[in-house]
């Protein structure tokens, strides 16, 4: 039955057409596309990005002081003369203050759907979240109304929506990134065609080459490279920046000294409370704890309290952490760091080797890590990761167990930065080769260098233990904290209230204004994020 409707409106065409002289625009080939090959069609997707009133999510639907997007990369990120990035780079036609129904139809006419006739239903996949649901029904709303397009919505569980993404398996797709570190190649180097976080499976040869040129590049010819990258993102229409994140949290009161980083990362290595104890809920249930794997916040949190990388960041400062001293030099290619006494939480010194170790392991191409290309700026690092060049080839030289030689492809101002991110970690040799996939989830195997170490692991939660190895113990003021993963955000923040749990980083949109008002444990602190969707162009 279906086949004959589909012959006879066929029909019915062909013969309009002839009596018409042919003044109809939609193609008999865009009347049968599918959803995955229409949003292949740029006039598609800035009309889908368009006829969204970004302005109405963040005022109607999330409620948290996030900002309108109208670029990926987020306020707060700086060129090299100090002006913020998104002042100068615009906003690619996109509105804040509301959509742009009129250019959005006539591109979704311009592409064979006058007034979304004969468009595919289209699906939203995001991982389960209150915040995101509301979100997406929003939006299916919105394409309703502004295109007469019909929209599916489908969450998953976060690491069945996270597999799904990395494969492809998704038409268009809820995303966010924070900033590893506050310079704008943290947001641009997500996309280049060889990093494994391109989940829009997007490939372009002049942004591959703007961004690896901005890494040799420096001032107002870096510049122009990194805007120009964005601006090859945006006019591609890759992904649609919805908005700019803040990040609303929790904190009793007892709590003292907590540090919140500006890349969005919980510290708890100088925090105080009244009983040495703290719980804290991580919201979602952690894929690894391998600083090799990571790809996610809820795995970054707990390995920026187990491990210590060669700088750490305190009050916004970048201090010397692991590395003791450092020097660069004048052309700001070549970093020597000098450790200082330091032990693994089984009493082994912690060496050179270990940072050489787990760099390298990061950036071979048998290992394969999400965050690999975090390592490019190093030289010989991306060659080794593409199969072109050994391990021996790559610049990192250990030149005695307290002393790392580190020469870059280019001068990287914020180098010692990325130091303090996780896939920098230091890990052993001897512990990973144990059990390569599993060691660092397995309390009686993982050893760690930072404040804490992971005494117990379940399913859902995980307690961690002040490290008496730990170089700066002293500093250490709490005994353990137990780390909660509930992921409802209502049964959260009840938890909270009832004064079950101390830390939150998420609360419902509808409490938010009884929250702000009644409430001196609520704040919204900024975030250097961006939420999108992004389209699947996977060929």
């Amino acid at each position: 039955m279906y086949k004959k409707k589909v012959y006879l409106i066929v029909a019915m065409m062909m013969m309009l057409a002839f009596s018409t002289g042919c003044q109809g625009n939609i193609d008999d080939s865009a009347q049968k596309a599918t959803a995955k090959e229409v949003i292949k069609d740029m006039r598609v997707r800035k009309a889908l990005s368009l006829a969204i009133d970004r302005n109405a999510i963040v005022e109607e639907v999330t409620k948290g002081g996030e900002m309108p997007a109208t670029g990926y990369i987020p306020p707060g990120v700086h060129d090299s003369k100090g002006i913020d990035f998104r002042e100068t780079s615009g906003d690619f036609g996109i509105d804040p203050t509301g959509a742009d129904t009129e250019e959005a139809k006539r591109l979704l006419s311009e592409a064979g759907f006058p007034d979304g006739e004969g468009f595919p239903t289209i699906e939203i996949l995001y991982n389960t979240n209150d915040q995101q649901r509301a979100v997406a029904q929003a939006i299916q709303e919105m394409w309703k109304q502004n295109l007469n397009i019909n929209t599916t919505i489908a969450n998953q569980e976060f690491g069945v929506f996270m597999e799904n993404r990395f494969q492809g398996n998704f038409e268009i797709s809820a995303g966010a990134w924070f900033g590893d570190y506050s310079d704008p190649m943290t947001f641009l180097d997500m996309f280049t065609s060889y990093s494994g976080n391109n989940v829009a499976f997007w490939k372009n040869e002049e942004f591959d080459k703007a961004v690896e040129d901005s890494k040799t590049l420096k001032g107002a010819e870096r510049d122009e490279k990194l805007y120009r990258a964005e601006e090859l993102m945006m006019g591609d229409s890759i992904l649609m920046p919805l908005f700019y994140y803040t990040s609303p949290l929790m904190v009793q009161n007892r709590v003292s000294d907590w540090e919140y980083t500006s890349i969005g990362q919980w510290y708890f290595g100088n925090t105080e409370t009244d009983d040495s104890r703290l719980v804290w809920n991580l919201s979602a249930e952690p894929d690894t704890l391998d600083p090799a794997f990571v790809s996610s916040k809820d795995g970054g949190h707990i390995i920026n309290n187990t491990f210590e990388g060669l700088m750490r960041e305190i009050d916004g400062e970048y201090l010397p952490a692991m590395a003791e001293s450092y020097e660069i030099s004048g052309d700001q290619t070549t970093y020597t760091f000098h450790l200082r006494d330091a032990a693994w939480s089984d009493g082994k010194p912690v060496t050179a080797h270990d940072f050489e170790y787990a760099w390298k392991r990061a950036m071979s191409p048998e290992v394969a890590s999400w965050y690999g290309y975090q390592m490019f700026y190093i030289k010989g690092a991306m060659e080794y990761y593409e199969g072109s060049a050994t391990a021996d080839e790559v610049g990192i030289e250990v030149i005695d167990d307290k002393t790392l030689k580190v020469e870059l492809a280019g001068p990287t101002p914020y180098f010692l930065e990325l130091t303090a991110f996780f896939t920098y970690m230091p890990v052993r040799e001897d512990i990973v080769e144990q059990d390569p996939e599993g060691w660092a989830m397995n309390p009686d195997l993982a050893v760690s260098n930072g404040p804490f170490v992971v005494a117990d692991y379940k399913l859902g939660n995980m307690m961690l233990k002040a490290n008496p190895d730990y170089w700066n113990k002293d500093s250490v003021k709490l005994e353990e904290v137990e780390v909660l993963m509930i992921v409802d955000e209502f049964t959260q923040l009840a938890a909270l209230e009832s004064g079950e749990i101390d830390v939150i980083e998420t609360v419902p949109n509808q409490e938010i204004p009884r929250l702000m008002l009644e409430d001196d444990r609520f704040q919204i602190r900024p975030a250097l994020g961006t939420y999108f969707y992004v389209f699947n162009l996977k060929e």
